[in-house]
């Protein structure tokens, strides 16, 4: 068995560094200790505490002070080879690093940035071009945490034509595009109003089709129709 005081004051000299240094490092670590303390843990008359233990193997590159202290142990097979042998180990382990498949994986830290978009109000009147650009149309919001990650913009809708999957005074998340699937349910201009429905395409024409059967499909005339997006998901929002 190896004293601690010998092992701290081999690593010191092999690594240049005064005594002095070596009490500079550990205040900067938060361990208040002066060179005196050092040469007393050198020369056996004191042994650091486990905190002062530690930070000074860090600050002298000492990685293994559990071998260095009780000398060969074969719980770790290392021990076992000479500095020839555990050159070679070092070499292995370089490769290793080097090849990047072995290395441990850290957690990606991802901050995370509030996004506002507009919530906009459906009524009945309003007109295409109205309900994307006015002023007073919307309000800014931040989008919860479990909104759709392609949401442009949101819509509070009203009105039961779109019951049972949409209720009046819900909120639903839109992603804005100029055009939908056939079937697709998104936010549509057509003849000075906008609406929330399914889009139905059929050999006898297009058709914006409600879910709530008592209201009749709405035939699409192209010149005065326009695609705001798709609906991509719905909340229970309110202000």
């Amino acid at each position: 068995m190896n004293s601690i005081g010998d092992i701290l004051a081999k690593a010191r000299k092999s690594k240049h560094l005064s005594q002095p240094k070596v009490a500079e490092e550990l205040n900067k670590m938060g361990i208040d200790k002066t060179n005196k303390t050092i040469s007393a843990w050198e020369k056996g008359l004191a042994e650091p505490n486990a905190s002062a233990l530690m930070a000074i193997s860090k600050i002298l590159g000492i990685t293994d002070i559990y071998d260095r202290y009780y000398g060969d142990t074969p719980e770790h097979p290392i021990t076992l080879l000479n500095d020839e042998g555990k050159a070679k180990v070092d070499e292995y382990i370089e490769l290793l690093l080097a090849s990047g498949k072995y290395n441990k994986k850290t957690a990606e830290i991802i901050e995370f940035i509030p996004r506002e978009v507009k919530l906009f109000y459906l009524p009945a009147s309003a007109g295409p071009g109205e309900f994307m650009d006015a002023s007073d149309g919307f309000d800014m919001i931040t989008l919860p945490d479990n909104a759709p990650d392609d949401t442009d913009f949101m819509i509070k809708i009203q009105g039961d034509s779109m019951e049972p999957q949409f209720m009046d005074g819900e909120t639903v998340y839109v992603r804005q595009q100029e055009s939908v699937e056939n079937g697709e349910i998104g936010i549509f201009g057509l003849e000075g109003k906008s609406y929330i429905k399914k889009l139905r395409s059929t050999p006898d024409g297009n058709y914006l089709i409600s879910l709530n059967p008592k209201y009749d499909p709405i035939p699409i005339n192209a010149e005065e129709f326009k695609v705001f997006g798709k609906v991509v998901g719905q909340t229970q929002f309110t202000m």
